[in-house]
């Protein structure tokens, strides 16, 4: 999708919706920052029609949709295995990008998955994995290790939408760091309607790419928007908050290394909930 003319159309869906005082457009339109969203459909824990999500999709939960050789990640110091958190396929979220990652490929993100360690700053390096297969060949439906299943670590599966977004984010923050621009729930539900309707996909449970937004100063001297960009957030209440709390996944990477096409060097923060 273009996105000069994506943005256009968001603009104008919002202009024509009463939810959105005229005079406030402007304001929106320069908090826009272009990245892409990610959602569940609409439906439970499925693709929506009660049918398991297709192979190689990108999705939440589960068990992971690997290649032949397929090692599954522990943590660091155990022999127990890490849940999947997600895995994207990254075709489709280059179809919502067009030039800003990976055409092809597949990426995962594994975690201990444990609200109490949460909470407790443990989900770290050490207790999380990201995984990129750049060209991964055929899938299948990897086998749980038989730990997993006595961990109860196998999080509930859900399909994901993948398409092009917009986050709001503040301008010209007054300490120089990235941070989400927060308008009336009014006005934000008409954003998030403008998005769909313009046929990208409403930030509901993570995003990729832009600015990371963290809330928590001790996580935020860990991120250097000079250097690195956001390759993907996940919010952990809207994965699993037994597991996650309302703690945040945030996946970061060199600018330089997005443009090679490195994703393996990417780094993990995760931002316990409050």
């Amino acid at each position: 999708m273009d996105e000069q003319r994506f943005r256009f159309d968001v603009l104008e869906r919002l202009r024509a919706d009463p939810q959105t005082p005229a005079e406030l457009v402007e304001e929106i339109a320069a908090t826009l920052q272009p990245v892409v969203g990610l959602a569940y459909h609409d439906g439970d824990g499925d693709d929506g029609d009660g049918e398991p999500v297709p192979l190689g999709a990108s999705k939440t939960g589960g068990l992971p949709h690997v290649p032949a050789g397929f090692v599954w990640p522990t943590e660091e110091g155990t022999d127990e295995p890490l849940a999947l958190v997600c895995q994207i396929n990254l075709a489709e979220a280059a179809a919502a990008a067009p030039g800003r990652l990976p055409s092809t490929g597949m990426l995962y993100l594994f975690s201990i998955a444990d609200g109490d360690r949460a909470y407790g700053y443990e989900i770290d390096d050490e207790t999380t994995a990201l995984v990129y297969e750049p060209a991964p060949g055929p899938l299948a439906v990897a086998e749980a290790p038989a730990e997993l299943a006595a961990l109860d670590a196998v999080l509930p599966e859900w399909a994901l939408r993948v398409g092009p977004s917009f986050g709001c984010q503040e301008p010209q923050p007054a300490d120089g760091r990235p941070q989400s621009q927060r308008f009336d729930y009014d006005v934000e539900q008409a954003i998030e309607r403008a998005i769909e309707a313009a046929g990208g996909v409403a930030d509901g449970v993570g995003r990729m790419l832009g600015d990371a937004h963290l809330f928590r100063a001790e996580m935020a001297e860990f991120y250097d928007p000079a250097r690195q960009v956001l390759l993907l957030s996940l919010d952990g209440y809207s994965l699993a908050r037994e597991a996650f709390g309302e703690g945040q996944f945030h996946v970061l990477v060199d600018r330089d290394a997005l443009a090679a096409g490195d994703l393996a060097k990417a780094e993990i923060l995760f931002e316990p909930g409050t």
